[in-house]
């Protein structure tokens, strides 16, 4: 009974982030309201953060190339390192590192948000007065979350590139135009649409899985936290599966 329910609720995920993301094609859903929670959103994701994700992805970059690459090295693996720089660090690593961060940060946030809304009968307000509550803060939200999933993601693969430069040229003197010969033969298409398509996932079923659970919570202050826990371990359930799939794709 339990994996039947369980099974629905990602049906019922499914839908909705469809739902949401039929909406971005209609033209009548940029209100002006929508349009504000939109900016809004993308200055909470992407733009207040970017001083301390730029210092973390420096830190964190410096560390992940150096094990990844000094192993390489060690173990006379010189002709992968655009392999492991390509497909493990860029293409798996870090959408899945940002996705977590950004869950973190963002998912909760929505989450909560959305839940407020719904004990402190806000969501009723906005339906009574005919308000679509999907147009108003969902699909601008989840919008504003992919575009700013995105740009980090971008941000942070050129951090770790420019780290992994400077950590071979440190190591084994390797000139640039080697290095960028070496990344170009061990990317594919399918590298880059696998890389496009987890990003644009992530991005928006962070925000979708938490609005569905705010939406759909019972409206009772002392239940917040039950159900943030349980959205939060859904979602990085959803994260960790389309994570598994990509790499079931990527080598097959």
């Amino acid at each position: 009974m339990g994996f039947i329910n369980f099974i629905k609720k990602i049906w019922s995920y499914y839908i909705f982030t469809i739902i949401c993301f039929l909406y971005i094609f209609n033209p009548k859903n940029y209100t002006p309201a929508s349009r504000e929670t939109f900016v809004k959103q993308v200055f909470y994701t992407a733009i207040e953060i970017l001083p301390i994700f730029i210092l973390l992805t420096i830190v964190f970059g410096i560390f992940i190339v150096g094990v990844f690459i000094s192993l390489a090295i060690e173990y006379g693996l010189k002709e992968y390192i655009g392999y492991i720089i390509v497909k493990i660090i860029i293409v798996e690593l870090s959408p899945f590192i940002i996705a977590l961060f950004i869950s973190l940060r963002t998912g909760i946030r929505v989450g909560v948000k959305i839940a407020l809304m719904k004990v402190n009968n806000e969501l009723n307000f906005l339906q009574r007065y005919r308000i679509d509550i999907v147009r108003y803060l969902c699909m601008p939200m989840a919008l504003a979350n992919t575009i700013s999933f995105v740009s980090l993601l971008f941000l942070f693969a050129l951090i770790m590139l420019l780290s992994s430069y400077v950590y071979i040229f440190l190591s084994i003197d390797m000139g640039f135009d080697i290095f960028l010969t070496t990344l170009l033969n061990a990317v594919s298409l399918k590298d880059i649409i696998i890389f496009l398509t987890k990003s644009l996932i992530f991005g928006f079923i962070i925000i979708t899985i938490p609005s569905y659970d705010g939406i759909h919570m019972e409206k009772r202050y002392f239940k917040l936290p039950k159900s943030l826990s349980k959205t939060m371990l859904s979602l990085f359930f959803i994260i960790f599966i389309v994570e598994v799939l990509s790499l079931a794709i990527e080598y097959i």
